[in-house]
């Protein structure tokens, strides 16, 4: 006997059906290759359990279970990473390019994401490459090298209403350097003067290659607690000033690439960074970090009329191996919905980047001023 069935139920059945589907769990699929490595950032709507599995010409994410890929492929002009497909719905498979070395991975929570850098030599395709000769410096002109946090896919910490603290990062950079670019005795640069991911060790390169006199990385800083506000400024220690510095380090370091622990997982071995040496590095400009940072704090303060919320001391990679004098400011709290409504006017930032400009002249006369053996050497001013 055939049995027949009716529109009605066909399409009940269909109905039934969809939640099955409509349960597989998601990846977006983001790549970043504008740096000196390449970024994938793999965001999945629940956290899943997965493998990072090499091979010869590819590295392959394994799930446990099926997945939707958003991309499902892409090709890519990189010597890095050619292409990324999705195959059989648990393994995304990347296939590496001629420059391909090696790779790192880590994970974020809040959303789900699993963080790959791929290493490698971007130029390999390029045999007539030549690496540019150092920039000579005018010996009588201070470099100024401002360091717009974030970019790129790393968006940063958001505020209430969606604003970025990429985006405000490089406007107070611009406007900063606009402002200090108005005295000739000064050559200013920027990390980054676009919407690109920079990787932390490369900021403080440029710094090192273009023979900075002072390096300044600006951020906007992030709280649980809605009303938290104000200005923080820091610089480096392996030793945080205290519990909270150690935290915004620690988040700092992860959105680029650096666990909490100073671990990252490379070619699937883990292994240590040694924060100690590179501390040692920059024991020599620690009076002078330090007089810049209690500059910046009393105009940042001056500005918001906020309590001082004090100078820091915290291992923000960003600030490693740093030939010069080197701070990172939070010029404020995008979390809070006031500071964030103020950063959103360009009068507000205008004034932010002029306080900073303060500080920045009177560390320069301070330390045409105070130069000389004992300061240099981190004698002439104790750590806070």
């Amino acid at each position: 006997m055939i049995r027949r069935f009716t529109p009605a139920l066909l399409l009940i059945g269909f109905i039934v059906a969809l939640p099955v589907q409509a349960q597989r769990a998601t990846v977006q699929i983001k790549v970043d290759a504008s740096t000196a490595s390449t970024r994938l950032v793999l965001t999945h709507s629940t956290p899943v359990a997965y493998e990072v599995r090499p091979g010869k010409g590819r590295l392959e994410i394994v799930y446990a279970t099926p997945m939707r890929a958003e991309p499902a492929e892409m090709l890519l002009d990189d010597p890095i990473l050619s292409r990324f497909q999705m195959r059989d719905d648990t393994r995304l498979v990347l296939v590496t390019g001629s420059g391909y070395r090696s790779y790192e991975s880590f994970e974020l929570r809040n959303p789900f994401r699993l963080i790959i850098d791929l290493q490698g030599n971007r130029r390999a395709g390029d045999r007539n490459a030549v690496e540019p000769p150092p920039q000579r410096r005018d010996p009588t002109r201070k470099v100024i090298v401002i360091d717009p946090g974030h970019g790129g896919i790393e968006t940063g910490a958001l505020g209430p209403t969606g604003l970025e603290e990429k985006d405000i990062a490089l406007d107070l950079a611009r406007r900063l350097r606009q402002i200090l670019q108005n005295d000739r005795r000064l050559s200013v640069v920027l990390t980054r003067d676009e919407d690109r991911l920079v990787g932390l060790d490369e900021r403080t390169a440029i710094a090192n290659h273009n023979q900075a006199d002072l390096f300044l990385s600006i951020h906007l800083n992030a709280s649980s607690r809605p009303n938290a506000h104000g200005a923080e400024t820091y610089f480096l220690s392996s030793d945080s000033t205290d519990d909270a510095a150690r935290t915004l380090a620690a988040l700092e370091n992860r959105a680029a690439g650096v666990s909490e622990e100073a671990v990252v997982t490379v070619e699937g071995e883990r292994r240590e960074i040694d924060l100690l040496l590179w501390d040692m590095a920059q024991n020599q400009y620690l009076a002078e970090s330090s007089v810049l940072a209690e500059n910046m704090q009393i105009h940042l303060n001056e500005l918001t009329g906020t309590r001082d919320r004090g100078v820091r001391q915290a291992p923000f990679r960003v600030l490693m191996g740093a030939t010069m004098p080197a701070i990172l400011v939070e010029v404020g709290f995008i979390s809070n919905a006031d500071e964030e409504a103020q950063l959103r006017t360009l009068g507000y930032r205008s004034r932010v980047a002029q306080a900073m400009a303060t500080a920045v002249h009177e560390f320069l006369s301070d330390l045409e001023r105070l130069s000389g053996p004992d300061f240099s050497s981190g004698r002439g001013a104790g750590q806070p």
